[in-house]
């Protein structure tokens, strides 16, 4: 059997909405799918219980938590098919959705990176993509109006069937196979969030257009991963504040990409002190960053401990 698209979900812990976004998958037609799913160190006895109950489904399981970029890696080293669809456990798929979307894909070659529209369950746009971070996006006022000044409009973006963000959510990615060989797949120094950025910025030097489908859909549960605990939620959200700065060292040089950093540090070091007043986890998070910042300040060592580590 020809396998026509390979699906890579990377699984922490979710195993509830997972179960919800397996069955969204089996209930596809017209398409031989290939499901691998690579489970990172979710250690609570549920893997082997639900390799059982799905032994169509290719199973991974780290030994350690690799980080979201490092696990999609794994998983595309084993697909066999020419497309891959990188797509979070907390997703649901739309009925008979995928064969429409390769179908067109297939036709419509210039599309290289290809997202779809992702609602919440209360059916409201999530607006899964976005402008690349830089001098002129580092701040939610910056964006909001780059966004006017550039007609990227959160409005105008989902009235068009086709738009053109700068960067899709890794949610839901869908790519060739041979294009994510040229992108060398997901960089591994982000250990979670900007790597579907960064992903994309690749695309863009590669001149691999970026697009996202309105006309297709599918539910995002967002954060089910990242907010299960106060610990995990510090540590995931701290991870945020670290990729922000790994982004920019890798994509900006000297001066800009240091008058970048102290944006980003000042802005999220005010909104992080005021928050503190009334919030604990904004306030571990805080001693967390002030470490990092010093050692990126100092050392002009950006990097993320936990992608290092793994």
């Amino acid at each position: 059997m020809i396998i026509d698209l390979t699906i890579i979900i990377v699984n922490y812990k979710s195993w509830g909405k997972l179960k919800n976004c397996i069955k969204s998958v089996h209930n596809q037609s017209h398409i031989n799918t290939q499901i691998i799913v690579v489970d990172n160190f979710s250690n609570d006895n549920k893997f082997k219980h639900f390799q059982n109950e799905y032994k169509q489904i290719n199973w991974i399981e780290n030994k350690n938590n690799l980080g979201f970029a490092k696990a999609c890696n794994i998983g595309a080293l084993k697909a066999e098919s020419k497309w891959l669809l990188f797509l979070n456990p907390d997703t649901i798929l739309e009925k008979n959705s995928l064969s429409s979307l390769i179908k067109y894909s297939i036709s419509n070659k210039e599309h290289r990176l290809i997202g779809i529209k992702q609602l919440d369950q209360n059916g409201s746009n999530t607006n899964a993509y976005g402008l690349f971070l830089n001098m002129w996006t580092s701040t939610g006022f910056f964006r909001i109006f780059n966004r006017i000044l550039k007609g990227l409009t959160y409005k105008k973006m989902n009235s068009k069937e086709i738009s053109s963000p700068d960067w899709i959510s890794g949610s839901f990615i869908l790519l060739r196979k041979i294009d994510f060989i040229k992108l060398d797949g997901w960089n591994e120094k982000y250990w979670m969030y900007y790597e579907d950025m960064d992903l994309c910025k690749k695309a863009q030097l590669l001149n691999l257009k970026v697009s996202l489908f309105n006309n297709w859909k599918c539910i995002h549960f967002h954060g089910e991963s990242s907010r299960r605990n106060r610990t995990i939620t510090v540590m995931t959200k701290s991870e945020v504040i670290k990729s922000s700065h790994i982004y920019i060292q890798n994509h900006f040089k000297n001066l800009n990409a240091l008058s970048i950093h102290i944006i980003l540090i000042i802005t999220k070091f005010i909104d992080l002190l005021f928050g503190s007043i009334i919030s604990s986890t904004k306030s571990k998070i805080l001693m967390n960053c002030l470490k990092y910042w010093k050692k990126g300040l100092i050392n002009g060592d950006w990097s993320s401990d936990r992608a290092k580590s793994n």
